[in-house]
């Protein structure tokens, strides 16, 4: 792997990371009793655009990169299944997460004052938060299984 594409991946997986901090942080910070309406605006809005950026670089990687290189290696190796199982699950999470972002960002910037009032309301954003998260914590750990693959 040549530097540009291993800047890329790095890249890649950081911004993903940065998305699941900020979301991690949206759901704490849901789960008390005075939610901090900035503060998770704010995060939800960075962890939004860090999964959409992930999103393009990961995509883009998986294209030119991956498919050519990477899988090959993975297949003809001890641990065909990191492929077969973890990326076929990543693809897939991949394509929805970002929506789930949208969707949860959308709601605290045009909702959020109805956050503390309103408890359903409270707890909806609270499960999607927390499944954004369990999701994104998904995406790493399949990563790092595939990553270990290749080796």
């Amino acid at each position: 792997m040549n530097t540009f594409f291993k800047t890329f991946l790095a890249f890649h997986v950081m911004i993903g990371v940065t998305g699941v901090i900020a979301y991690g942080a949206v759901w704490m910070n849901l789960l008390k009793r005075m939610v901090p309406l900035k503060f998770i605006t704010w995060s939800s809005a960075i962890g939004f655009v860090a999964f959409i950026v992930s999103w393009f670089t990961g995509g883009y990687y998986y294209a030119i990169y991956y498919g050519k290189a990477v899988k090959p290696i993975i297949m003809k190796g001890q641990y065909p299944w990191a492929h077969s199982f973890f990326m076929e699950a990543k693809e897939h999470i991949f394509l929805f997460l970002p929506f789930l972002a949208a969707a949860l960002f959308i709601a605290i910037l045009f909702l959020g004052e109805r956050i503390e009032t309103e408890a359903p309301l409270k707890r909806a954003l609270t499960w999607l938060a927390g499944t954004i998260v369990v999701l994104g914590v998904m995406m790493v750990f399949s990563g790092i299984i595939i990553s270990g693959a290749v080796r």
